[in-house]
């Protein structure tokens, strides 16, 4: 049996009860008994949460029984000059309920979105706009890069937790780790007001990041009812399978097509099923290449790394956040060198409450 990580939350007695519980299954197969996707979850209430991070097959992340422990007073600002950056890191905090501002390659904070309701994936468009999954509320809000709410996209389907942007469209993919009553889903919007056209893969139960490549081919990793991995390709009405070859991936990471280098990327949260983050180029095919290994800024391997995000425009570089619970480092919001991996080149330490989750770049 693998030993689980211990989580720094207060929580009620009967997510307690599903900690245990849920420490009796291996991490290969088994979800927290306590995750009730059909129904007997209220993740707008603070009464479960998503498992988006790995650490959530043996305990709940961003949970919060009776409202945010921590509650956050503080007022969302920017910085005046951040609309100059050629490049900001918008850094998703679930713990926080916050989104970070950070400029690109630097690291130097310089504005805050405030107030929202458990931000996780995120995903950004050819102008830079930048959309955050607020998971809590069920819908995704569209941020200008000087931090202004351009629209809100209302989810009425299930929780989402990533998304992505269609370059020759402009279509927002979105995707609902579950569904209200059950398995979980793919949301394109072509605008804030128009419904969606819903997509799934009946192989696919669990629904975690999607990724847009050329000729609006859209993947979307998750996993299956039984907790394996799964990734899905999907054309404008259906989804299916890919049967990756060469390697296993353990737990869903983010899923992008690499503009520069001509190659999907698939994330790993637990990198040869151990405590570690790496990305995989991917033939369309579905052969895994060489991986990338992440590292912390203290040289151990990454305990959470749950989004990473590629730059655009030939940058040889990947943003996302370390969820620092298992190791002696600090929790971060980082960036490393692509494709060399290994330690950060620039990174920012956050409070003692903050959970990392997504991230996106916003390009001028």
């Amino acid at each position: 049996m693998r030993i689980s990580k211990s989580a720094t939350y207060a929580v009620s007695a009967l997510v307690a009860a599903s900690l245990l519980a849920a420490c009796s299954g291996s991490n290969s197969g088994t979800q927290s008994s306590g995750l009730t996707p059909s129904g007997g979850t209220d993740m707008a209430r603070g009464q479960g949460a998503s498992p988006l991070h790995h650490g959530a097959q043996d305990a709940f992340i961003a949970v919060h029984p009776y409202g945010a422990p921590h509650p956050n007073h503080r007022k969302s600002w920017i910085s005046p000059d951040a609309a100059k950056a050629p490049r900001l890191f918008f850094a998703a905090d679930s713990g926080e309920e916050e989104v970070n501002i950070y400029t690109m390659p630097g690291m130097s904070l310089k504005g805050q979105i405030t107030g929202l309701d458990e931000p996780q994936g995120e995903c950004s468009d050819s102008k830079g706009n930048v959309y955050v999954d607020n998971t809590g509320s069920t819908q995704v809000l569209e941020y200008s890069r000087t931090g202004t709410l351009l629209n809100t996209y209302t989810d009425s389907y299930g929780y989402p937790v990533g998304c992505s942007v269609d370059p020759a469209t402009g279509n927002l993919a979105v995707s609902n780790i579950f569904g209200f009553s059950g398995a979980g889903q793919v949301l394109v919007f072509s605008s804030p007001s128009a419904q969606p056209t819903v997509l799934s893969n009946p192989s696919q139960y669990y629904y975690y990041f999607v990724g847009y490549g050329p000729g609006s081919n859209l993947w979307v990793s998750g996993k299956d009812s039984s907790g394996l991995y799964r990734v899905s390709g999907c054309s404008t009405t259906s989804c299916s399978t890919i049967n990756l070859t060469g390697g296993t991936i353990y737990f869903p990471g983010n899923v992008q097509w690499d503009n520069v280098r001509s190659t999907w990327v698939l994330w790993d949260q637990l990198c040869n099923d151990s405590e570690a983050a790496c990305s995989y180029p991917v033939s369309a095919s579905g052969a895994l290449g060489t991986p990338t290994d992440y590292l912390t800024y203290a040289g151990g391997d990454v305990c959470d790394m749950v989004q990473g995000i590629i730059a655009a425009n030939g940058k040889n570089y990947v943003a996302g956040g370390d969820y620092e619970y298992c190791g002696t480092a600090s929790s971060t919001f980082d960036r490393w060198g692509y494709t060399g991996g290994g330690e950060p080149t620039n990174y920012a330490t956050v409070g003692a409450y903050s959970i990392p989750d997504g991230a996106a770049i916003s390009t001028k």
